[in-house]
């Protein structure tokens, strides 16, 4: 695939991006391509002409000081073909570069301060722009200058701190790859899997106060003893699945003594075990500690080097800012690059950070312009993730795929002759899903303790765009976490062998069940292909045959096969047997929670709501609340999720809302926080406020927010800065939340603002309102749905049941319906994403004072009841789940007291003599805890 866009060369008497360079004091650049090349005879000629005013035009090279207080006169001549010094020098070219003409020769001219920044067009017909390098040859040998495009004007950009003699730009050439794994402590690596890896990172030891390593060096692993790979000895200030310890990191770097000490350790560490090198794994690093953290790398790799040891750092993934620029946090990678010999790069478990075009590929982009590709070595997941209310973790496949499908013999089955048998996988997966830019399938499951789980279970796939990163951008190789556990997708160990052997990433291995039915002579007399999403399957026994038949269940990935249960039949002789069906074996009982107490109910309207009946799959329920004093009633009305929104100021920290959501895990509830600011904090919208709004994001899901909802009702001037309402501005602080949240906690999901339902902006004007239909129009034509996971909605201004489409006293309009609401959503983003209700709610004055002389524009619900309420909130949940189009329904809302101008009171289900009606209805179709 190629990424570069198309570009414009610039005419001579055109406008030039190089016209900035005239006003540089002392740079002169005496070389032109085309027409009139300046050839200069020796360097002392050339020192002689060079002024710092010496007019050119359509120039394809530019040297200046980095610093713009300092100057350079320096000679350039073009060369069409290498010259005999430069011949001789490309002998020494890594064979991974192709070099590219023209090339330029360079001679300095007097005393030369450093840095030197250099930019140059690529040549025509180097293609793709992102294997452009350039690279210059010091006389001793060749160093990496830099790899910055500007692609809207093909140009090509390094610093250098020495003064080349040759510079030229480089086509980057496929490497053969290292394969890394990480091989943790107490775990008996696979042995077929490290027949394919050709670097191992030890674990076992972490950082401690005062500098010291923790854990057992005599129990680390010696080196591979038939030399198949390399081995570092990897340090970290963090246990698997642990926060850094980012206090013993402080102490180490706040004296140059202590990391004297701890690299002294370390040197010792590799001399006794013979290791390879060390990967330096130190997480959490602020950006004030920066230049320590710099110094005391530069310290390490020269006592390394000294000693033919190799130094390796680990760093987490750089993050899309603005304008082209990205977060690393307190990781400066253009210094990283000059003091490390190898630099992981730490991308998250989140199998969509992979997809084309994807937070990763975003990020690789930019990395290839800061450090020497040949440098980079992708970390990323080689195992199946599963979230739960503890957090992400990495799982085998074989435990992604119990929940998924299996076959249990509760002994031999009677079969009869011609009678159709029905087949189907025991399964407890619910949403199964095959994402396939990402080369995963994602389902949910509810565990023993009623947790629901999201599980992405890799396929080869996976390692396919992972692959094919490394690949495209020319990058050192692939390191999987997990990958020595013997627990990867089926195919991958020979994905791997197959890629080293002939560059050849797998590409997508479809999975599927098979039944596969065998006769009392072994031979296959049936074997029924199913799709992974549907596994039921029919089969009638041969009329002749006795048996016994073997029946198994298979997983079939590609060329490999994984057995998933089997059992035998026998065919009946006497009096036909009904139809037998392996069935599901009942799983732990849920103790129902308390019924609520009704209170007095209101005459019931006539209403056009079904009865409920029990819904599931993919689909759940929660509810916003103030006080969260009943969360047994909320269980029983079937949700598993609460809601809480807060409100950010510049400056505050993640940790304030820690509370929050250490209160829902600690009740069985997922969290889900709607963090908006406030508009006049925001003035006009703007990148640093953005940025700092999407950092907290980032750190409360940290904290582990199940889900975050980014901002509220951002179409009205009460939420957003009057004047300033624009939907691609929004989806631009959207896109910077995305990435902040899944950087930090892949398995947050994050929900866009739900905007206000409304019709008023003819009213009040565009700037202070944008009716909600053409507002989601906007964010979906912005690019909302790649920066978030559900689309929020608001449905607060029901007085009809939600199957009605009209009817409605008032009008017509489609916010006064439910399925209005989710069709005008659903379309807009043509299904992309699936909607999040997170407000929905019918208003009751019942067991109030009457709306007219309390509230009174909201007078209109006056005729809604409780039991309206009631019946038309598990209506609306019942719908969601069925409709396949709704992820998450919150009920506005549980528990809130005000009852005033804003009647929110009117809308709780928990109503004032402590009775929850609609706890009741929803039970019946949600089949609460």
């Amino acid at each position: 695939m190629t990424l570069a866009r198309p570009r414009t060369r610039l005419s001579p008497g055109g406008s030039s991006p190089w016209k900035w360079i005239l006003g540089l004091g002392a740079v002169a650049i005496l070389a032109l391509l085309g027409v009139g090349l300046w050839w200069v005879q020796s360097t002392q000629a050339a020192c002689e002409t060079a002024t710092a005013q010496q007019p050119f035009q359509s120039p394809t090279f530019q040297l200046a000081p980095a610093d713009p207080a300092q100057s350079v006169r320096v000679a350039v001549w073009p060369l069409a073909e290498p010259d005999a010094p430069l011949r001789e020098a490309l002998t020494r070219l890594p064979p991974t570069l192709k070099p590219v003409a023209p090339y330029y020769r360079l001679r300095f001219c007097g005393e030369v301060r450093t840095p030197l920044r250099m930019t140059v067009y690529i040549p025509d017909g180097l293609e793709p722009w992102t294997i452009a390098d350039l690279w210059g040859w010091t006389g001793q040998g060749w160093t990496w200058l830099g790899g910055e495009r500007e692609e809207s004007q093909g140009l090509l950009s390094g610093e250098t701190r020495a003064t080349p003699q040759y510079v030229l730009v480089t086509a980057a050439q496929i490497p053969i790859p290292a394969f890394g794994a990480i091989q943790e402590a107490g775990i008996a690596p696979d042995a077929r899997t490290l027949e394919v890896v050709n670097e191992v990172s030890v674990a076992g030891l972490t950082l401690g106060l005062g500098g010291r390593l923790m854990g057992d060096e005599n129990a680390l692993p010696p080196p591979d003893p038939q030399g198949r790979n390399v081995t570092w000895l990897l340090v970290r200030n963090y246990l698997p699945g642990g926060a850094p310890n980012t206090a013993a990191l402080a102490a180490l770097l706040a004296d140059p003594a202590v990391y004297q000490s701890h690299i002294k350790e370390i040197l010792n560490i590799l001399q006794a075990r013979n290791y390879n090198g060390v990967l330096v794994d130190y997480r959490g690093l602020p950006a004030d500690q920066q230049h320590a953290f710099i110094d005391f790398l530069g310290r390490l790799g020269q006592a390394l080097h000294e000693q033919g040891k190799v130094l390796a750092v680990a760093a987490p993934l750089p993050l899309p800012g603005e304008r082209g620029h990205f977060l690393t946090g307190g990781y400066d990678w253009k210094q990283l690059g000059r003091l490390a010999d190898v630099l992981y790069v730490e991308a998250p478990d989140d199998p969509i950070a992979y997809m084309p075009g994807g937070l990763v590929e975003q990020s690789v982009r930019w990395l290839i312009g800061q450090v020497n590709r040949y440098q980079l070595q992708l970390v990323g997941p080689g195992l199946a993730v599963d979230l739960g209310p503890a957090g992400a973790r990495l799982v085998s496949f074989d435990e992604a795929l119990a929940h998924l499908g299996r076959l249990e013999s509760a002994g031999p089955l009677t079969l009869t002759a011609g009678i159709t048998l029905t087949l189907a996988p025991i399964t407890a997966a619910q949403d199964l899903q095959f994402l396939a830019e990402a080369g995963v399938y994602r389902y949910q499951y509810v565990d023993e303790a009623g947790h629901l789980h999201t599980v992405w279970m890799p396929t080869t796939g996976l390692l396919d765009r992972q692959l094919s990163l490394i690949q495209t951008y020319r990058l050192r190789g692939l390191t999987l976490r997990g990958l020595l556990s013997g627990g990867t997708a089926p195919g991958t160990v020979e994905a791997l062998q197959a890629y080293r052997q002939s560059g050849q990433a797998p590409g997508l291995s479809a999975m599927e069940w098979v039944w596969r039915i065998t006769g009392p002579d072994g031979q296959v007399v049936a074997e029924i292909a199913r799709p992974l999403a549907d596994g039921r399957a029919e089969w009638s026994p041969p009329g002749e045959a006795k048996g016994p038949f073997h029946i198994a269940l298979i997983l079939r990935a590609g060329p490999s096969e994984k057995a998933q249960g089997e059992t035998t039949g026998m065919v009946a002789t006497g009096t036909p047997m009904p139809t037998l069906t392996p069935t599901r074996t009942p799983g732990p009982t849920r103790t129902p929670g308390p019924s609520p107490t009704p209170g007095p109910t209101p005459t019931p309207r006539p209403t056009s709501t079904p009865r409920p009946r029990p819904i599931g799959g993919g689909f759940e329920l929660g509810g916003h609340v103030d006080s969260f004093s009943r969360p047994d009633l909320m269980r029983y009305a079937g949700m598993t999720w609460v809601k809480r929104q807060v409100r950010w100021s510049p400056g505050q920290d993640p940790s304030s809302v820690a509370g929050l959501i250490q209160q829902a895990h600690a009740n069985g509830f997922k969290i889900l926080l709607g963090i908006v600011g406030f508009p006049e904090q925001m003035g006009a919208p703007n990148p640093g406020y953005f940025d700092a709004f999407a950092q907290f994001l980032g750190g409360v899901a940290a904290l582990g927010a199940d889900g975050i909802e980014v901002w509220n009702e951002q179409n009205i001037d009460r939420e957003w800065p009057t004047g300033h309402i624009d939907p691609a501005s929004y989806t631009d602080m959207l896109r910077r939340a995305y990435s902040a949240i899944k950087s930090r906690n892949p398995g947050t999901m994050v929900i866009s603002g739900a905007p206000a339902p409304t019709g008023a902006e003819g009213a009040f004007g565009s700037h202070r309102v944008w009716n909600d239909d053409r507002y989601v129009a906007g964010m979906a034509a912005a690019g909302a749905a790649n920066y978030a996971d559900c689309i929020g909605v608001h449905y607060n201004e029901g007085i009809v049941p939600p199957d009605w489409t009209s009817g409605d006293p008032r009008d017509n309009y489609y916010t006064r319906y439910f399925w209005g609401m989710v069709n005008t959503y659903w379309n807009a983003f043509g299904g992309a994403r699936r909607l999040c209700f997170t407000e929905l709610g019918y208003l009751s004055d019942d067991g109030y004072p009457p709306l007219e002389a309390v509230a009174p524009s909201f007078a209109w619900a006056k005729d809604v009841t409780v039991q309206q309420q009631a019946e038309w909130l598990a209506r609306a949940a019942q719908l969601s789940a069925q409709s396949g189009k709704v992820r998450l329904m919150i009920i506005w809302n549980v528990d809130f007291k005000n009852y005033g101008a804003d009647p929110m009171a009117g809308y709780a289900i928990i109503r004032p003599d402590g009775s929850c009606p609609a706890c009741e209805t929803l039970h019946q179709v949600m089949g609460g805890r």
